[in-house]
């Protein structure tokens, strides 16, 4: 959110969603040609269902997100780079990192991974930044690394999309992947 306002909305999305089939539109068809094996599944999915959402009642969620699952209730990349992942909402809500504290000191709501293991979360409060959490050690709920890579990777959940969406666009064209 910047001044009140959702960043996220329903045309954001929208787009958002034909961008990204858009880039795997292009990379799926020659993928097993040039990587050398056939992709996984990639999807990105309709809206959670209503049950979906009521099992996140309980949490403090940023309005954002809460936009976003109501449009999209996963996305699954498992083969850009090492696979990036937006979790539906019942993974969401059993995730067990709530706080983050050293670098960073807030309490979080992790709604995304990568297959490195690297999860991401979102501050639950204000909905912005979004961290970038890796193999760290969780105690009681709260996270807790020394690694440099423990850092804002976005300043809210749009700016994360976009990041994540330019990730599959550049992966398509040119098979690399940058950081996220």
């Amino acid at each position: 959110m910047l001044n009140g306002l959702l960043m996220v909305n329903v045309a954001y999305i929208r787009r958002w969603r034909e961008d990204v089939t858009a880039c795997l539109d292009r990379l799926l068809p020659g993928f097993e040609v040039r990587f050398g094996y056939p992709p996984g599944r990639h999807t990105v999915g309709g809206p959670a269902g209503e049950e979906e959402l009521a099992s996140l009642a309980g949490m403090r969620l940023p309005g954002d997100l809460l936009v976003w699952y109501r449009q999209v209730r996963e996305a699954s990349l498992p083969d850009v780079g090492n696979g990036y992942f937006i979790d539906e909402p019942g993974l969401v809500a059993r995730r067990e990192v709530t706080a983050i504290r050293g670098s960073f000191t807030a309490d979080v709501v992790v709604f995304a991974s990568d297959g490195g293991g690297t999860l991401f979360a979102v501050d639950a409060v204000t909905g912005s930044p979004v961290y970038r959490l890796p193999a760290g050690e969780i105690v009681a709920g709260v996270y807790r690394s020394d690694d440099p890579r423990f850092d804002v990777v976005a300043g809210n959940l749009a700016g994360f999309l976009d990041r994540l969406r330019d990730t599959v666009e550049r992966f398509a064209t040119m098979g690399v992947v940058g950081d996220l």
